[in-house]
């Protein structure tokens, strides 16, 4: 039992690494590049662009219906062999068929773009995002299948063509043809269309109608009905807030916070990546003797990486900011604690809430992200109006604090387990208070601040990380010592 739960760690960890050093590079691309879009696109632009993105952010989840969570929680079911396959070309039909519905959307783009910015001009910039929601849809059940199986080389490797290609139609678009607000919701959409003719390509799986089966879709529904509002009240807690800034300050100031919102996404090279790999490591080793202490060391590790981003990038943010973004922009470094440590708050939510999804009480991450949600947005209508985008990212931290309080009370009321919350929450609470105290000093002073508080935060979880190295080097001296092995044995078998 020991050394199964050993290898399903040694895939979380080896799929985990190939999707973040996959990431990080195209991600580091990517930020460096910042300055050229920065010069190429007004605050207008980018404020018009996020605002129809950000359409998108809610579109999607609500055609999904949370079956994408449904698709992992039914996948594995080890009463029936053919579960996974029934699974998959179940839902394969389904979200080719729901892929319409965004196509259908289009006509109505000059509409939704009059609500947005008051004026339609925007329209054919919506239907570029609506085309790139259906694309989305189609390629979800072959990008799940791919992480279930754990393929993680080949989902990392169709996520890096994408993101590469991402890249350069950005540059191309942005700095080259200067095609303004519409350039990166083009690049989007193509790469979308392009995702789905990968997956299609690495799964080589067409769907079967001998493994559709339309009961399975009752159960997975009943499971996946909390969750579409969810995903509304997950999109209010995240997104919400650009809308009531775009009402009551313009565009431009909607394009200054989403540069706030792409320094904190430089956190999702590692929670994307994570989550992926973890979802499948989570639900296969749940009935393990030891997987509540697996679930406990990654939750110390996964959050001493992201507070120590975090933290960094809040402390020297006016710096980073100022070097990486013209002018107009460096409002939004005021913007950067606030944001990057709910993004933190949001991993440790999703890794603590999994106990929630195995005990399929759904209902308690409604519950969860619903008060979050409803409180981020009363305190937006009530703070954004007067204090403009400071004011929606300190709402935006309050949101996900409550939302991982909750989720933290209800999933060790369902999955006790101890994660040694308290003290990654005090570590939090204090790194956060170091950097809003900090933050204005000059370089001098914050460098050796820096190396102060990473020093009490390595000692505080030295025997975590020890016992994660010791870990990894166990299994590197196991892989070595293999081929040694059967050596050994092909030798006595000829002799």
């Amino acid at each position: 039992m020991a050394e199964k739960s050993s290898s399903k760690i040694g895939s979380f960890i080896k799929g985990s690494t190939i999707l973040v050093l996959s990431n990080m590079c195209l991600k580091a691309i990517n930020f460096f590049l910042l300055p050229l879009y920065t010069d190429n696109l007004t605050t207008e632009m980018l404020g018009v662009s996020d605002s129809i993105t950000n359409l998108t952010g809610i579109l999607l989840p609500l055609l999904t219906m949370g079956l994408d969570s449904a698709f992992s929680a039914f996948y594995f079911d080890k009463e029936d062999p053919d579960r996974s396959k029934k699974v998959f070309h179940t839902l394969t039909r389904f979200f080719f068929m729901i892929g319409f519905i965004p196509i259908l959307m289009i006509a109505a783009s000059p509409v939704i773009s009059q609500i947005l910015f008051h004026q339609t001009d925007y329209f054919y910039i919506v239907s570029f995002a609506l085309v790139s929601v259906a694309f989305n849809l189609w390629y979800l059940p072959y990008s799940l299948e791919l992480r279930l199986k754990n393929k993680m080389f080949l989902f990392g490797l169709s996520n890096l063509i994408s993101s590469l290609s991402m890249i350069l139609l950005n540059v191309l678009f942005v700095s080259v043809l200067h095609l303004g607000a519409m350039s990166l919701i083009l690049s989007m959409a193509i790469v979308h269309c392009e995702m789905l003719l990968i997956l299609l390509f690495m799964v080589k799986q067409k769907p079967q109608k001998e493994f559709y089966q339309k009961s399975l879709m009752k159960p997975m529904l009943k499971f996946a009905i909390p969750l579409m509002p969810m995903s509304i009240m997950m999109w209010i807690l995240s997104l919400s807030d650009q809308y009531v800034i775009l009402s009551h300050h313009g565009e431009d100031a909607v394009g200054i916070y989403g540069i706030g919102l792409r320094f904190a996404s430089l956190l999702n090279v590692v929670i994307s990546a994570v989550s992926v790999a973890y979802t499948t490591f989570a639900f296969s080793s749940k009935d393990d003797s030891n997987a509540k202490k697996m679930y406990y060391y990654v939750f110390n590790i996964i959050s001493v990486v992201l507070l120590g981003v975090s933290f960094t990038v809040s402390l020297f943010g006016k710096e980073i900011v100022g070097l990486m973004t013209e002018h107009s922009y460096h409002e939004a470094y005021q913007t950067l604690r606030d944001l990057m440590f709910a993004q933190s708050l949001y991993a440790m939510t999703t890794i603590i809430g999994y106990g929630i999804y195995f005990a399929k009480k759904s209902i308690y991450s409604l519950i969860s992200v619903s008060t979050g949600a409803i409180v981020n947005l009363g305190l937006n209508l009530i703070l954004v109006p007067k204090y403009g985008i400071i004011a929606a990212a300190l709402t935006t931290l309050i949101g996900y604090a409550l939302h991982y309080f909750i989720t933290m009370y209800f999933s060790k009321k369902v999955f006790p387990c101890q994660y040694g919350e308290l003290k990654v929450t005090l570590v939090l609470i204090c790194l956060y208070a170091v950097s809003y105290f900090t933050s204005e000093l000059s370089l001098m002073y914050k460098i050796p601040i820096w190396c102060a508080c990473a020093g009490v935060s390595l000692f505080l979880f030295r025997k975590v990380i020890s016992d994660v190295v010791k870990f990894a080097k166990e299994k590197m001296k196991s892989k070595k010592k293999k081929p040694e092995e059967e050596e050994a044995v092909a030798v006595e078998g000829e002799a």
